[in-house]
């Protein structure tokens, strides 16, 4: 990871990562074209194509590629006509094609992995309220521990992110003590 990651986040990949076996993944490689054979169009149309035209998210209804070239994009007439006749028509049947990420090292899937299994104690930001009080840290772990998967496991850790006492009212560490008396029956 780099260096500005979050040391939790280093020690999380590792633990989720150390006991997969990788050794059948190939890295992937130039497709080998013919310069003989044209290049099959192919139009996709049928479910949500995000572009990220406008400076954010811009759906529309088909893209037509070529190779691995986006030819065109827009309603399926438009496509249709920019792709010319013979393009292969592959129906998405609702299913969403989204713009490549580039990810060199993991935090977009640490970040989905986090959404799913850890609490967001991060602090305040635009359009997400955060933790800016410790009487909200405290909301949230009980919020967990009392999830019907963790109440009365305590096999079930409760886990989390992003908690930044420097950014929170009065900065207080968030100690053992107070998850202790907030998670009675949860490792922390």
């Amino acid at each position: 990871m780099c260096d500005s990651c979050d040391p939790g986040l280093h020690f999380l990949a590792k633990a989720l990562t150390e006991d997969l076996d990788l050794s059948e993944i190939d890295a992937p490689s130039e497709p080998q074209v013919s310069s003989e054979e044209p290049l099959q169009t192919t139009i996709f149309f049928n479910g949500p194509i995000i572009t990220m035209e406008h400076d954010g998210f811009s759906p529309v209804e088909a893209m037509a590629i070529q190779g691995s070239t986006i030819l065109a994009v827009g309603t399926v007439p438009h496509v249709q006509s920019e792709a010319g006749t013979g393009a292969f028509m592959h129906d998405l049947k609702g299913r969403c094609i989204l713009p490549g990420f580039v990810e060199p090292h993991l935090h977009l899937i640490l970040s989905a992995l986090a959404e799913r299994f850890l609490g967001n104690f991060s602090p305040p930001r635009l359009g997400n309220d955060g933790i800016g009080r410790l009487e909200e840290a405290k909301k949230l772990v009980e919020t967990i521990s009392g999830d019907p998967e963790h109440r009365g496991n305590p096999d079930l850790w409760v886990a989390g992110y992003g908690y930044d006492p420097s950014r929170v009212e009065n900065h207080p560490d968030l100690v053992r003590d107070y998850l202790d008396a907030w998670s009675p029956n949860n490792p922390h």
